[in-house]
């Protein structure tokens, strides 16, 4: 029996989440947290998320993006997320694995220097074609960047990417 996986992409505005069985898809979405007056704001909201996904869909393993730790203050604050996510998961007994953006990409895409765009169509091209809609335009020009709603839909191909990686590669 396949184990179903929660994967988390951290953030401090969105929390890209998708939940797989197999190649059976069964949640994919991105929570917009809200900034409050103090970072533990954003901290307890990332909190009830995790928790409102782990009742709703039992996960056996829960694998959350791995943080870079720069000298910033929102790269802290995610560091602090992705902390506390670790934490909530192993108080309830739930597999948990970290895994580096270049190791997910590599498990995807076959390639760890892939770019978001390439993780997001290997995921559509072998077992997620329902999230071809979903899909971001390349921009016309590289230097003007995605628009806001393709941007926001990468946090969900970043949750299920990590899922997939930890699906394939569940003895990492």
């Amino acid at each position: 029996m396949d184990k179903t996986i929660l994967g988390i992409d951290p953030g401090t505005k969105e929390m890209g989440l998708a939940v797989i069985r197999g190649k059976e898809l069964l949640y994919h979405g991105v929570r917009t947290l809200r900034n409050g007056h103090r970072p533990y704001d954003v901290i307890g909201q990332a909190r009830r998320v995790l928790l409102q996904q782990i009742r709703d869909f039992k996960p056996q393993l829960v694998a959350i993006e791995k943080p870079y730790f720069l000298p910033t203050k929102r790269a802290a604050l995610l560091s602090v997320i992705a902390q506390e996510m670790h934490a909530r998961a192993e108080e309830l007994n739930l597999d948990i694995t970290e895994l580096s953006p270049e190791r997910v990409r590599q498990a995807v895409a076959g390639n760890p220097r892939a770019t978001k765009l390439d993780v997001a169509l290997a995921l559509v091209q072998s077992d997620f074609e329902i999230l071809a809609r979903f899909m971001p335009k390349k921009p016309e020009r590289s230097a003007l960047g995605f628009r806001p709603r393709d941007k926001y839909w990468l946090h969900m191909f970043d949750a299920l990417a990590l899922a997939v990686a930890a699906q394939r590669h569940a003895t990492w």
